[in-house]
């Protein structure tokens, strides 16, 4: 018996639009009424970012959204009442945006909203609530340093950004940080940030009719201010120690062009056929040929601003090295991106999509990321049809404009003492990440 082919390429879908509502105090509202969607999503992008954190006191970010809604000053049982509703929350604090996000039964999403503007408005951060986050953050930070891939992860971002800016250093703080934070701390964080004003609210489910009104309880304004775009360092190798590791993980990558770039759709399709999937080159070769991994991931990943090129796998500490150099040698890209490999990589970037937006906290998850961007609903459609119109010669092209080996930074976290000799002639550097 013959499976039949799949046409997702034939698949006519555009991501849905939002009613678009500008709320009292500066609040945007994204609205997506979608039938039979019995479980509403909802996502708050605020314009909180790690960026204006005080140096001495990073990871209050994260000690405050850990924590803000554990109880409030009316109601200390508030996170009970939350559950009540059926409502779940989980939250992130990033490099320019917070996000903070949750799932509620759609026809209880009027029970909900007061208690999440009381969340926002008057978190009472209990100095135990205060204390036990903290301590919950820097046990996390000693588990990381631990892990091949936590630690590579940290490294990568460490080598490129330098420690000198906040990109390349420890999202949620360090020990030497976070010890040092007081809930006077975190209580002005919160009144400093917490604002209506430049936050966007997206709500997506079977929600005909929504009445945010309990959200005009929320009040305030922040002093929402600029900054400049990070600085990257040139390529280098670096290696983190961590003893008797059985396997090394590997980050090779550099930070490179927007998504409003015109050549972006063609280096996100390129990305694709060097890591993105599982007939992706270099997973052919290290995982299908060699053996090495069980998989090879990567490809240009969007961020708020610029992008960042990222492969990454984790392998045997014997294999490790030349595992690298493949990696290397590959993304050099000597032979070009053929017809059936950029058709193998349209199917999937674009008709993964109809697949990816499913769900009504698919839909929020996807306006959020494109809310914390500056971008419109719209930006999804224009891409899709920019990716359909890209060459082989135009993605063959792109890569080798972008990619260049000086500035890859490559990151491998293992034991140390079986991955230096493996990688000579690279002029690997063993870091410290304390």
């Amino acid at each position: 018996m013959k499976r039949p082919g799949v046409e997702l390429l034939a698949t006519p879908w555009r991501f849905p639009e939002p009613e678009v509502l500008d709320l009292p105090g500066g609040l945007s509202l994204w609205h997506f009424p979608l039938p039979g969607q019995h479980v509403a999503a909802f996502e708050l992008v605020l314009p909180a970012p790690l960026l204006a954190e005080p140096r001495e006191q990073e990871g209050v970010a994260t000690v405050a959204l850990h924590g803000i809604d554990e109880s409030t000053h009316t109601h200390p049982d508030i996170a009970e009442l939350l559950d009540l509703t059926g409502a779940a929350l989980n939250a992130h604090a990033g490099i320019r945006s917070t996000r903070l996000r949750g799932l509620v039964p759609a026809r209880r999403l009027a029970d909900m909203l007061p208690l999440f503007a009381e969340v926002l408005r008057e978190p009472a951060y209990l100095p135990e609530d205060v204390a036990l986050h903290v301590e919950a953050l820097e046990a996390s930070y000693r588990t990381r340093r631990q892990s091949p891939g936590s630690a590579a992860r940290w490294a990568f971002n460490s080598a490129l950004y330098g420690t000198g800016q906040r990109q390349g250093r420890p999202l949620a703080g360090s020990p030497g940080t976070l010890q040092h934070i007081t809930r006077d701390d975190v209580v002005a964080w919160h009144r400093q940030h917490y604002a209506p004003n430049g936050a966007t609210l997206i709500v997506a489910g079977d929600l005909p009719e929504l009445d945010l009104t309990p959200m005009e309880s929320w009040t305030g304004h922040a002093e929402r201010g600029a900054f400049p775009e990070p600085s990257t360092d040139r390529g280098r190798v670096v290696i983190v120690d961590v003893p008797g590791a059985v396997q090394a993980t590997i980050h090779v990558g550099f930070r490179s062009i927007t998504r409003l770039d015109p050549r972006w759709p063609a280096a996100r399709l390129a990305g694709h056929v060097m890591a993105g999937g599982f007939a992706s080159r270099l997973n052919l070769e290290l995982r299908e040929r060699l053996g090495y991994t069980y998989g090879v991931g990567g490809g240009f990943v969007p961020g708020d601003t610029a992008s960042v090129l990222q492969v990454v796998t984790s392998t045997r500490t014997d294999v490790a090295g030349d595992a690298t150099r493949r990696i290397l040698d590959a993304v050099a890209l000597t032979g070009p991106i053929t017809q059936a490999e950029l058709d193998d990589a349209k199917a999937y970037r674009i008709g993964i999509a109809p697949l990816a937006n499913e769900t009504s906290a698919d839909i929020a998850s996807q306006a959020a990321v494109l809310a914390g961007a500056g971008l419109t609903t719209a930006y999804v459609g224009e891409h899709t049809d920019a990716m359909r119109a890209v060459t082989v010669e135009e993605a063959t092209a792109t890569w080798r404009e972008l990619v260049r080996a000086d500035d890859l930074v490559v990151a491998v976290a293992g034991d140390a003492e079986a991955l230096q000799h493996q990688l000579q002639g690279l002029d690997p550097q063993v870091i410290d990440l304390q």
